[in-house]
């Protein structure tokens, strides 16, 4: 029974931090899109109805939750294993802004005669869908080497310790 007691609390401590870190996964990207988007206020342009933005915002958030995902599905509470957890979370949040951010930078740089942002602004929803699917799809290309990244640096604990 107090094994069953333990198991509970654990799980439920593991669904927070899982919260938590999705929460500063979603912060931070929506960080980075502001970030790409100077001079554009996307918050003011969803709640007025624009589409485009929304749609991107949302794969964009898809996208890192993608790529931290397997680092929060195996985020570890006991002593050292949660070192590495956490350094495979940073790992992970890290690699998926690089990878979102040069994304956008080279599918803006393909397309040298369309201004991808001022069209998202103007609310063009097929730029944002296509936009879209080509972050996401470098995403799921990117997600499998990534969580391999991060099976070394779990592995490189059993060394360690």
């Amino acid at each position: 029974m107090i094994d069953l007691l333990i198991d509970f609390i654990l799980t439920s401590i593991r669904i927070l931090l899982s919260i938590v870190l999705s929460a500063g996964a979603l912060y931070t990207g929506i960080s980075l899109l502001d970030r790409l988007t100077p001079g554009i206020d996307e918050w003011k342009l969803i709640k007025s109805g624009n589409a485009a933005v929304g749609v991107f915002y949302g794969a964009v958030m898809i996208s890192i939750f993608i790529l931290v995902a397997p680092a929060i599905e195996d985020f570890q509470l006991a002593l050292p294993e949660i070192i590495f957890s956490v350094i495979n979370y940073a790992v992970a949040l890290l690699a998926a802004i690089v990878i979102v951010y040069l994304t956008i930078h080279v599918a803006d740089k393909l397309t040298a005669d369309l201004d991808e942002f001022a069209e998202l602004e103007k609310g063009n929803l097929a730029v944002a869908v296509i936009l879209s699917v080509v972050v996401i799809g470098v995403v799921l290309a990117a997600s499998q080497p990534l969580e391999n990244l991060l099976s070394i640096i779990r592995s490189a604990e059993s060394i360690l310790f």
